[in-house]
């Protein structure tokens, strides 16, 4: 079975984006594949997928001809316009992933009448046998998630492939990106959300189910475990960053948020710094950064020199993340991966707001407090956050049996992403 994974995320530093994505290649090839070939998040972001002799990349900050056009020509014109020149042939400039659904057939029919400038995707989608499609969160119109949803398109209506998604989050905030998935979603052979409120969004468009989401094989080491390796010199040194902690006395772990993403006027540090100082005021444990991402990185990293807390950096092995947040006594954090990981530990989570409503259905699904603290305003939630990480810290072993034992279950679970792909390798 010859497998083309579409949105291979491990091309991404984030700490969720390469353990869903490397877990979930691990299932893939226990399902029977005997090949794996994959399109990257960061070719679904950038490439225009010419072939690799003329590869060109899409300037997202290059001013098109159309948006110059609009300072000059008044708009009834550019209606007028658009009408002329709908079906006129792209050219090589041209970004081949539509912006809109009206666009998709005239796009997917240039790349196949084109072979000799898209043979290479072309043939890798006709070499395939199935299509497993990795983890869209189908809120925004980013041009990686309409890539996904085009090459979909393209693979099932020109070539006729079986596709199926997994991974999938569904918080539609831009009617562009819910007509897209409206024609598209419906065409895919299986289609598998990680949480329970997208897996019932689904079943307005298609056949959707739920399954935990892949990251949930990871588990943390137990403390006998990893204590006497953990506790080596230099042993959470990421260079260029060094880190020094105690993994065997008491800590909580503080990470960012994906929210700060698209809230670029908010500078967050402030509110980090008193939100710091208040748990460092009622918490008597170590107090350790977590930088699952790069914004969340460039946030910590001046915060940790001012406060001297250490840093878990950007570029750490996903299982070490997994088993730092996993043996902390809590985790507050706006990052649903961070929060994966602590889970499989049995650690706490304080969920702070992030740039979905995955945060809180995590801390539903957990069984845990769904109230999810607004990361905008740290400093007018950090009480409220104190008392909640108090209260679970006051919870003890108790808590954290309940919460292991449902995440061990979560990762028998997360297999079911693959049930299609295992029932399709069976039939072959």
């Amino acid at each position: 079975m010859k497998v083309l994974l579409i949105d291979d995320s491990s091309s991404n530093s984030n700490w969720g984006d390469r353990a869903a994505a490397d877990s979930l290649k691990l299932m893939i090839l226990k399902s029977g594949a005997n090949g794996i070939t994959n399109i990257t998040e960061t070719e679904l972001t950038h490439s225009n997928f010419h072939n690799a002799s003329g590869q060109r990349q899409v300037n997202t900050r290059r001013r098109s001809a159309k948006e110059i056009l609009k300072m000059f020509i008044p708009p009834i014109l550019m209606k007028v316009r658009e009408i002329l020149t709908y079906r006129v042939p792209l050219s090589i400039d041209d970004d081949i992933i539509p912006k809109r659904w009206q666009d998709f057939e005239h796009h997917s029919r240039h790349i196949c009448t084109n072979q000799q400038l898209y043979s290479d995707l072309l043939n890798t989608i006709a070499w395939s046998d199935i299509i497993v499609v990795h983890g869209c969160e189908l809120h925004r119109n980013g041009r990686d998630y309409r890539a996904a949803l085009f090459l979909i398109y393209i693979a099932k209506i020109h070539f006729g492939k079986p596709v199926i998604i997994v991974n999938l989050t569904i918080d539609f905030l831009d009617p562009e990106i819910r007509q897209i998935a409206e024609h598209v979603l419906p065409l895919l052979d299986d289609v598998v959300c990680r949480d329970s409120v997208s897996a019932e969004r689904s079943k307005e468009l298609c056949n959707g189910r739920f399954a935990p989401d892949t990251a949930f094989i990871f588990k943390a080491a137990s403390p006998d475990e990893w204590l006497p390796v953990s506790r080596r010199l230099t042993y959470f040194d990421v260079w260029p960053d060094t880190c020094q902690f105690d993994p065997g006395a008491q800590y909580i772990c503080i990470g960012g948020s994906s929210i700060f993403l698209y809230n670029s006027q908010y500078n967050p540090i402030e509110g980090y710094l008193q939100l710091l100082e208040h748990l460092m005021s009622i918490y008597s444990g170590q107090v350790i950064l977590c930088a699952s991402g790069g914004t969340d990185e460039s946030l910590f990293k001046p915060i940790a020199a001012y406060l001297k807390l250490p840093l878990i950096a950007l570029r750490t092995p996903v299982q070490q993340a997994v088993d730092i947040l996993g043996n902390a006594q809590a985790y507050v954090g706006g990052r649903w991966h961070g929060g994966i990981f602590a889970l499989t530990g049995g650690t706490p989570i304080i969920p702070l707001a992030s740039k979905t409503f995955k945060m809180q259905v995590l801390a539903q699904m957990a069984g845990l407090p769904v109230h999810v603290f607004d990361a905008l305003n740290l400093a007018g939630q950090k009480d409220a956050i104190g008392k909640q990480l108090l209260c679970c810290l006051e919870q003890g072993d108790e808590l954290r049996s309940r919460l292991r034992q449902w995440a061990e279950d979560q990762s028998e679970k997360c297999w079911d992403n693959v049930t299609y792909l295992k029932n399709f390798s069976e039939r072959m």
